[in-house]
């Protein structure tokens, strides 16, 4: 079912590029392009244009979280257009870096849905093109990216102020807890699988220049058709988003290591509710998980409290084991990321998530030996990964 271009209020100046051809990065442009507005895949090289344009210039998506929605029987009584058949969002166009001396036209709207350990160099491939009047969004796991870009690319805002006020786009961050992942499957290149259904928040980020420069009008284009999409996109200020995405972060500090080196579901770091059959009847298992749940959770308690104070009664030791059990659960069936990283052999984003705590903790002065732990085995399992591919 073909769903691109049905709004026809959109125009030419509403385009939006999406940088990152993942199973994010291509949610997010067929969604985007489902609601009509025109948008651009910005691609590695000339190559990936080239295949892109000879697949029909389409992303595909499949809904495979009606397999285990609730009411799938009713979703699938309503014909093809409910089906699990992909559907595609058609006429998107793809560009890749140019080497052109001449300068591009500048980008005003932009998805970046990298992996973080890619979100740098993928920056600096587009950052000639942007300037003060560009809104740039940040959908990554883990945190630190804002400040990453800042440090690299725009270092010293105060001091070179007037010098690099026109060159600092607006950003937005975003978090996002809609499943999909990319198969390796022939044709499939621009595919991706929408495994479970969630929602994301986005807000932007207080602008580091003082005093701080009008938002500009591609701020408001970029949430508008974010907030269009069909995928339960709400607009919050940082405050509030800020504290969500600590949350965020301590459950993939807890989840994400443990599932990718035992190799196994999200449910199995919660014990199951009482009364309930459960996969595994070890009660020690239970035991031991309880215990590296509370030790690491209260690690992140005080690495927050130390960062973070004006945050310390709500992010209690107990409120994020609280928050990370109820997300292990309501994810039981997922794998994580992280665990999809290392069983493909790819480098995990565990430097911005566990390495980030065991930076913050080292620059507030608290230990993080259980983070210390995850994040050193995690990269040794990438560098086991890594060799046994060339062995």
């Amino acid at each position: 079912m073909s769903l691109g271009g049905t709004a026809a209020a959109a125009g030419v100046a509403s385009r939006i590029h999406v940088l990152g051809a993942g199973a994010v990065g291509l949610l997010f442009a067929a969604h985007l392009r489902q609601s009509g507005y025109p948008v651009t895949l910005y691609l590695r090289s000339q190559d990936s244009v080239d295949r892109f344009s000879q697949s029909g210039a389409q992303i595909g998506v499949v809904n495979d979280w009606i397999r285990s929605h609730p009411t799938r029987k009713l979703l699938l009584s309503g014909g093809p257009s409910a089906s699990i058949a992909p559907w595609t969002a058609t006429d998107v166009q793809a560009e890749a870096p140019s080497g052109n001396s001449s300068s591009p036209e500048k980008i005003r709207r932009l998805v970046l849905a990298t992996k973080a350990q890619d979100t740098l160099q993928a920056y600096w491939s587009v950052k000639s093109r942007l300037c003060s009047q560009s809104t740039v969004v940040l959908l990554q796991n883990g945190m630190g990216m804002y400040e990453a870009i800042q440090r690299e690319f725009y270092p010293s805002p105060h001091q070179y102020q007037k010098e690099t006020a026109a060159d600092i786009p607006t950003f937005v961050i975003g978090t996002n807890s809609h499943g999909c992942l990319r198969t390796p499957v022939e044709g499939e290149e621009f595919v991706t699988h929408h495994t479970a259904v969630g929602s994301c928040q986005f807000a932007i980020r207080p602008s580091l220049l003082n005093p701080p420069p009008s938002l500009p009008q591609s701020a408001l284009d970029i949430l508008t058709a974010l907030g269009s999409t069909g995928l339960d996109a709400t607009v919050t200020n940082w405050s509030d988003l800020h504290h969500r995405l600590l949350l965020k972060l301590a459950a993939n500090a807890t989840i994400n290591p443990v599932t990718a080196l035992a190799d196994c579901r999200n449910g199995y770091l919660a014990p199951p509710p009482p009364n309930s059959s459960s996969q595994c009847t070890d009660q020690g298992y239970y035991e031991s998980m309880q215990s590296y749940m509370s030790s690491a959770c209260a690690e992140i308690s005080a690495i927050y409290a130390r960062a973070h104070p004006h945050l310390h009664g709500e992010l209690t030791a107990q409120a994020i084991e609280d928050y990370v059990l109820h997300i292990s659960r309501t994810t039981s069936r997922n794998r994580s990321s992280m665990l999809q990283d290392v069983s493909s052999g790819r480098q995990t984003e565990v430097e911005w998530i566990n390495g980030y705590l065991v930076r913050l903790g080292k620059q507030h002065g608290v230990p993080t030996p259980v983070n210390t732990l995850l994040y050193t085995l995690v990269k040794l399992k990438e560098a086991a990964s890594h060799h046994s591919a060339y062995e």
